[in-house]
């Protein structure tokens, strides 16, 4: 049997085939998201909060930790299913951008007012004789974010003071 053979075009191939488009530049800049605080005013997201919201919103574990832990630049089905599960628990609607931001700024000052909540510190703020921590002691009662910890472990949520309190 011979062997088949192809044409091959040696130099300028532009009249042969047609212009490849550029590939676009794919996001891979980590999101913000209110979500740690938005489950912190839940009872059902208080105890096994990330397998409980992915079963909630219909999708893996892995994928609610890595948008959890800032380590994925969601898609719009993750941030509606999340966002509907949450919504469930709060007992209203919420915009989706109030969860999920690309530059840390929400509709919503707070998550406090988000969640329907007067005003509140974390759980983390308090001791085991529900006290208010010495580190926490500056915070006022919804004056508080949780963002993900950039420093030594990214895994670990991070209170701090809202920027516009």
């Amino acid at each position: 049997m011979s062997p088949i053979l192809f044409p091959v075009a040696i130099g300028d191939t532009s009249s042969i085939l047609p212009a490849m488009p550029r590939p676009k530049k794919i996001n891979t800049a980590r999101v913000h998201n209110r979500i740690f605080a938005l489950m912190a005013h839940t009872r059902r997201y208080a105890f096994k909060g990330e397998t409980r919201l992915a079963a909630d919103a219909g999708v893996s574990k892995s994928a609610v930790c890595r948008l959890l832990n800032g380590r994925s630049s969601p898609s719009y089905a993750l941030v509606l299913a999340v966002t509907s599960a949450l919504e469930k628990h709060l007992g209203h609607s919420i915009d989706p951008r109030d969860v999920i931001s690309a530059d840390g700024r929400y509709p919503t000052a707070s998550a406090c007012e988000l969640a329907g909540c007067k005003g509140c510190l974390p759980a983390e703020a308090y001791d085991e004789n529900d006290q208010v921590k010495p580190q926490y002691r500056h915070l006022r009662p919804g004056q508080w974010t949780v963002a993900v910890a950039a420093a030594k472990d990214d895994r670990l949520p991070l209170v701090e003071k809202r920027q516009d309190a």
